[in-house]
């Protein structure tokens, strides 16, 4: 049966977020985050006189919870004038290329899961698989992470203009981020101990706490990579106005936001929260149905009644009872194929799921998720 509640949350009401766009206040590193604002918004090419509007996200063909976000910053940046800007996680590892479907996985490119997408190359699409193929070879992008990006924008197109990509890389390469690493190695203990207690304090974020030596990026191959804290801390302080997260973003930016207000001494800008839930729509038998009709054959039902009327005469819960009972299981399963239990459980959880990608659902049921955020 088609799903047609979408289960929309805005947190807080859509009515309010354009009140909360604003830019961080205050001075850090001898100089007001403004003048630091509009010299890493020019060098990442974004607007500095317009409101920025962020989402950020993996350069993967996510859900329709993902795609939630964006259509809510997208409606935000037209109401205000502003710019929907596209933060991508370009340092991501993982086999993107696999498009799981219910009924199998099929493989359009192939990524090596081991190796950060910026430091691939652009891939090559090896299977035809509308209309992720087709995105995916007509995208822009020179490495992998930025291809994979320009891809899922252009599948949201029918909802969303995303109007700048942003590589996260490039946060940590520019004057106040190299400000930042600067200042955390020079001052690793504070940096460190704050990060912590953050954690400590919020721990529904589940971020995983610093050793004594390690600060919150990721090396690789000489490069450094920021942590999810650090990436927002960066983008919510410096490149935007207002931060569009998902649940899970929301609870650990709790935390990043104490650290940044107890190491930093500044309050980043405001974020809001977006999530839905949409399940497909797929042939399936519950197993309460599944159980029904094993228990219901379609043949010699004579023979059926008579055990139903063997057990309901003999006396509940006596041996007698039982003896029938196992007997007519035994004649069902000499009659038709056993359940398969598993089966049924795998299907069910298939089911249940919200995660697919979002281009697999009927394209009315994400009008519907469209028009649901549009009107809140």
């Amino acid at each position: 049966m088609l799903a047609t509640q979408t289960n929309v949350t805005l947190s807080p009401e859509f009515s309010t977020w354009e009140s909360l766009v604003r830019s961080s206040q205050g001075e850090l590193f001898g100089k007001p985050l403004s003048t630091w604002q509009s010299e890493v918004r020019d060098s990442l090419d974004l607007p500095t006189t317009k409101p920025i509007v962020m989402v950020g996200h993996q350069p993967v063909f996510f859900h329709p919870g993902i795609l939630s976000k964006f259509i809510a910053a997208h409606r935000l940046a037209q109401e205000i004038g502003g710019v929907l800007v596209f933060l991508v996680i370009d340092y991501h590892k993982g086999d993107i290329g696999t498009i799981e479907t219910p009924s199998k996985k099929i493989r359009i490119a192939n990524v090596n899961p081991d190796v950060p997408l910026n430091e691939q190359a652009r891939v090559s699409v090896s299977k035809t698989f509308d209309p992720f193929s087709n995105a995916l070879s007509s995208a822009d992008g020179q490495s992998a992470a930025m291809q994979f990006a320009y891809a899922v924008s252009r599948l949201m197109s029918p909802w969303v203009d995303v109007h700048h990509i942003v590589p996260a890389s490039a946060l940590l390469q520019t004057s106040f981020g190299e400000s930042i690493l600067k200042n955390m190695q020079m001052d690793s203990d504070s940096c460190v101990e704050t990060y912590n207690t953050a954690i400590q304090l919020y721990p529904a974020g589940r971020v995983p706490t610093l050793q004594q030596d390690e600060l919150p990026i990721w090396e690789v191959d000489e490069r450094v990579y920021p942590r999810a804290m650090l990436l927002t801390l960066l983008a919510r302080l410096i490149c935007c106005d207002l931060f569009v997260h998902g649940t899970g973003g929301m609870k650990y930016d709790q935390a990043m936001e104490h650290w940044c207000r107890t190491w930093l001494h500044c309050q980043p800008c405001a974020s809001v929260l977006a999530t839905a839930d949409l399940r497909l729509n797929l042939n399936h038998t519950t197993m309460t149905e599944a159980r029904r009709t094993y228990a219901s054959p379609p043949l010699d039902l004579e023979t059926k009644q008579e055990f139903l009327k063997q057990i309901e005469q003999a006396p509940y819960k006596s041996p007698q009872r039982q003896i029938h009972f196992q007997g007519m299981h035994r004649w069902l399963r000499s009659t038709q194929p056993p359940l398969d239990i598993a089966a049924l459980r795998e299907e069910e959880k298939k089911m249940r799921r919200r995660d697919w990608a979002f281009p697999l659902y009927p394209l009315k049921q994400l009008e519907q998720l469209a028009q649901d955020i549009n009107s809140m």
